[in-house]
């Protein structure tokens, strides 16, 4: 008798999980509409990669970005004197990510080798974010994108930027 007891429990246990179930539960959240001509001011934090003229705390206002969005894909582009100096930077002002509900993250991938003993990298920018509104916030991480050598395990740093900015609405 007691083995058709837990077989019974079992079996409502199974159906009513069975019937709470949603396939949304599984889906990604809906992306949020984050395209636009964003003004953003970026303030310099942390300088843990020991990055040239990096003044921690230094603040710079009016920086133009561009955001376009295909669903949950999103495309970023630096504008301006920014552009300018993260193209130097970096190698790129192009950012490439994707949104889920109200947070999005792009990543513009460095193409300006660098050297570190005998560790060969480039530095990446990732941008983190979210969106309330027509405001979007966040931090960009400047790293370094290393090989396997082990060269490279004296490589590994963050030098961080928090950024907030806003978008004409609609």
């Amino acid at each position: 008798m007691r083995p058709i007891l837990v077989w019974v429990v079992l079996a409502a246990a199974t159906a009513t999980l069975s019937g709470c179930s949603s396939d949304t539960a599984f889906k990604t959240a809906t992306p949020s509409n984050i395209a636009g001509n964003y003004t953003l001011t970026i303030t310099n934090g942390d300088n843990g990669c020991m990055l040239e003229n990096w003044e921690s705390g230094k603040s710079t206002a009016s920086i133009p970005f561009v955001i376009t969005q295909d669903g949950s894909n999103a495309n970023g582009t630096l504008q301006g004197a920014a552009a300018v100096v993260l193209g130097l930077f970096i190698g790129t002002n192009q950012f490439t990510g994707s949104v889920s509900a109200s947070d999005f993250v792009m990543t513009a991938y460095g193409t300006i080798p660098r050297h570190q003993d005998m560790c060969a990298y480039n530095l990446n920018a990732r941008v983190t974010g979210s969106i309330a509104g027509d405001a979007i916030s966040g931090t960009i991480d400047y790293a370094p994108a290393t090989s396997t050598n082990p060269a490279c395990m004296s490589v590994q740093c963050t030098s961080t930027q928090s950024f907030n900015g806003t978008r004409p609405p609609p």
